[in-house]
């Protein structure tokens, strides 16, 4: 038996995932949240086999969640799957997912059979990605060559500070890592959106996680 924990902020959406999930002799629903916050907490208390988690949530968001549970259950010797059904797929937002050590990432929409094949699939150890992002990944695999070689104009400290803007450092805690004021941060920020021709951050974000940083 699956144990799950579904952590959902629209109440008709959680309520129709509890029903299709309760008719599958192998999984069973123990608990809901319709926040991040308690999601976290209803973790600490709840053995949950796998957290079912939406990413815009109040309170907390459920990539930041599903890292606080994972510190959490990491230190208490405990082992929980989490897997991300959301709307929105984003290229930061699978990068968080992966860098937090989330198990999978599905869009919503799926027939329920998929649904409850990926929350089996992710508990036996699968990472389960939905197809259009896996199919996305594997094109920005195939062009990460020419991202890398843009990345090339790059001096050393602007490649260390593209790291972490990719990492979702702000400048305030780049300045503070590389021991430079947050306006020297800003200016090599700028010399870096000059040259691989990015309109802010966010873009460099991305352009960095197409080259594979």
């Amino acid at each position: 038996m699956i144990d799950v924990l579904i952590v959902e902020d629209n109440h008709e959406v959680r309520l129709s995932l509890v029903n299709i999930l309760k008719t599958d002799p192998d999984i069973r629903v123990i608990g809901e949240a319709d926040n991040g916050y308690d999601a976290v907490e209803l973790s600490k208390i709840m053995q949950a086999d796998l957290i079912l988690m939406d990413i815009k949530l109040p309170r907390l968001d459920g990539l930041e969640s599903a890292k606080l549970i994972k510190e959490f259950c990491a230190a208490s010797g405990r082992e929980v799957k989490i897997l991300i059904l959301s709307t929105f797929y984003d290229d930061e937002f699978v990068l968080r997912s992966q860098q937090y050590g989330v198990d999978g990432y599905l869009l919503k929409g799926l027939a329920f059979s998929k649904l409850a094949s990926a929350i089996k699939n992710t508990c036996n150890g699968f990472v389960t990605l939905d197809r259009i992002i896996y199919e996305k990944q594997n094109k920005r695999i195939e062009d990460g060559a020419v991202y890398k070689d843009k990345l090339g104009s790059l001096t050393k400290t602007e490649l260390k500070v593209m790291k972490l803007i990719v990492n979702g450092k702000k400048n305030s805690e780049i300045a503070a890592e590389l021991f430079f004021s947050e306006g020297t941060v800003k200016n090599y920020i700028s010399r870096i959106l000059s040259k691989l021709g990015c309109k802010n951050s966010r873009d460099l974000a991305v352009f960095g996680i197409k080259a594979g940083l």
